[in-house]
């Protein structure tokens, strides 16, 4: 029987300091991480996405509309060339230009990440749903035949 006490004591007893290492470490490994926290943005940031943050057919979809809209790998797109593409999704203006307001403050164009949001937005304002700048971060679906017709129209 004692035997067993012993045994059992033991064992309890290193459990117990081991949890406590294990959180202590876990602590440590928390603290040096330093991860910013989600709401570090600044609420006059232009909302952005990157490609890996997008769904597979919002991926194909929107990379190549970047390609077409950005052929010399500029980085950034002039604001009236977003607008003039986008002008054939079929939203409203006032859509739209709810949309555009939260871009107001890119400075010199839009980016990449930029662009992937704006056409997040895009997708989800063609739902019905209203326009927020934490729509970005919602999955969307992927509308392509508002841009078939805006290929039409370039390449005539």
């Amino acid at each position: 029987m004692n035997k067993f006490k012993t045994t059992f004591l033991r064992t309890h007893h290193t459990r117990t300091t081991s949890d406590e290492r294990r959180s202590q470490l876990f602590a440590k490994k928390l603290n040096a991480a330093q991860l910013p926290a989600f709401d570090d943005a600044r609420p006059d940031d232009a909302p952005t996405v990157d490609l890996g943050d997008l769904s597979q057919p919002e991926q194909t979809a929107y990379f190549a509309w970047w390609k077409d809209l950005d052929p010399f790998s500029l980085g950034q797109l002039d604001i009236e060339a977003v607008r003039t593409f986008l002008s054939s999704c079929g939203l409203s203006d006032e859509k739209l230009e709810q949309i555009f307001g939260l871009f107001k403050n890119a400075p010199g164009g839009i980016t990449e990440s930029q662009f992937y949001a704006m056409l997040r937005l895009i997708a989800h304002a063609q739902n019905g749903r209203s326009i927020s700048r934490d729509m970005v971060f919602l999955g969307g679906t992927c509308e392509a035949q508002w841009f078939t017709t805006y290929l039409s129209l370039i390449w005539m």
